[in-house]
């Protein structure tokens, strides 16, 4: 049985611009983030030298 005139599937609705900007923003941020982790991984923390003279202390 065909369906009636007026039950027919609405036309697909386009992505605005600005969701199809944020996504491309997305995408290359992330990529970025990529590129970037793979020169190596950054240790935390903090780097503290010795002092020099032996009476010197950090506190």
């Amino acid at each position: 049985m065909p369906l009636p005139p007026h039950a027919t599937t609405p036309a697909p609705r386009r992505m605005p611009l600005r969701h199809k900007l944020m996504l491309a923003l997305a995408c290359e941020i992330l990529l970025v983030g990529f590129r970037q982790a793979d020169r190596g991984p950054a240790r935390a923390g903090i780097l503290i030298e010795s002092p020099v003279l032996p009476h010197h202390a950090i506190a």
